[in-house]
Order: C-alpha cells, then sequence, then structure tokens
C-alpha cells in the first residue's frame, strides 16, 4: 500500500520546517496535515513525515501507551533488553516518557515537553549505540505491536511512515557503510 502524502517541494511550500524542527522550535506544532521535516544528507535521513492530529483523534491517548507499552515489552525481550533497565520502576518510567513523546507527537496534550522540555530525542538516544540492526528489531516489533494492540488499520500508515523514516535518526552507531534499508508499510520482510 503506497502512502497517500508525499512531501512538498520547498518551492511550494514556502517554508521549511527543519530549523524548527533541529532546534525543538515547533517540534509540536502538530496540525490538521502531515508535517514534513527535510532529509539530512549527513545521516543519509530521509525525509520525516511527522504525524497529523488524525492519528491521536483515531486512537485517543490510551490506545497510544497500549501501543507504547507493549511495543517496549517486546523491545526489553529482545536482542535489544541492553538498553532496558532490569528496574521495573524505571522500565516504566522510560515507557510512560516515551509514550508522553508519541502522545503529544500525534496531537495530544504537551504531556512530554511540559514535563521534559524540548525532545532532542537523537541527543536522548546517545548513551545507548543504536545500530542498523537495532533499527530493525525495533520496527519488526512495533509492526508486531500494532497487531497486538489492535491499532486501528486507517492510521497504521501514517504512523507507520513517521517512526520509520524518524527511526533513521535515532542510529548513531553505523556498522555499515551501505545504503541504509527502508521498511515500506506493511511489506516487512522479516
Amino acid at each position: 500500500m503506497k502512502s497517500h502524502y508525499s512531501p512538498p517541494s520547498a518551492a511550494s511550500s514556502g517554508h521549511s520546517d527543519t530549523a524548527a524542527s533541529q532546534s525543538g522550535v515547533g517540534a509540536f506544532a502538530v496540525r490538521d496535515e502531515v508535517r514534513w521535516v527535510d532529509a539530512n544528507p549527513e545521516l543519509e535521513a530521509p525525509p520525516v513525515p511527522f504525524p497529523s492530529r488524525r492519528i491521536f483523534k483515531a486512537t485517543g491517548e490510551e490506545m497510544l501507551r497500549a501501543l507504547v507499552q507493549c511495543h517496549h515489552q517486546r523491545l526489553s525481550e529482545s536482542a535489544l533488553q541492553q538498553l532496558f533497565p532490569s528496574n521495573e520502576r524505571e522500565f516504566i518510567a522510560g515507557v510512560t516518557r516515551a509514550a508522553d513523546y508519541v502522545i503529544e507527537t500525534c496531537g495530544g496534550p504537551a504531556y512530554f515537553t511540559s514535563r521534559h522540555g524540548k525532545p532532542c530525542m537523537r541527543k536522548r538516544h546517545y548513551p545507548f549505540v543504536i545500530d542498523e540492526e537495532a533499527r530493525d528489531i525495533w520496527l519488526r516489533l512495533l509492526c508486531q505491536a500494532f497487531l497486538d494492540v489492535g491499532f486501528p488499520a486507517e492510521v497504521r500508515q501514517e504512523y507507520w511512515d513517521w517512526a520509520e523514516a524518524f527511526s533513521i535518526r535515532m542510529i548513531n552507531h553505523r556498522s555499515a557503510r551501505i545504503p541504509l534499508r527502508r521498511h515500506p508499510f506493511p511489506d516487512l520482510s522479516y
């Protein structure tokens, strides 16, 4: 299935959200339409289609929290378990922060920025080694979490398009100098 939206040309939009995204200014300017952040050639990162309010309207806070909880539980039981604290209280706190970020990014209340300031997600993940394999596991388990929680089919594509492109920006350790693999939804070949 192809995405139903595409990045606008710089000439047609009249401005870019790249500076706002990189500085944190306007990072949560959730709109009725998808907001694109320009590609980053240094990271070999494609443009990122940040979600519209449509996702929050379709899911609500409870469903987004369930998705993040399920996804993180699967991750903590995977080859990436070393990225997560073994202490249950710390694990729950991390899941709550991640859910707050997802909720706000998808158009819900500003839980993350009100509690933690601007996101700077790449910087927040620097202490952890995240390579291409970790990204692939993260994406595979996200797809499984969609099914586990019954994430609404009508917004899976939009959520996936954001998460898949955004996940490339979380890679902070390249294990190979080959182009990063893209994972269109739902055509994952794991």
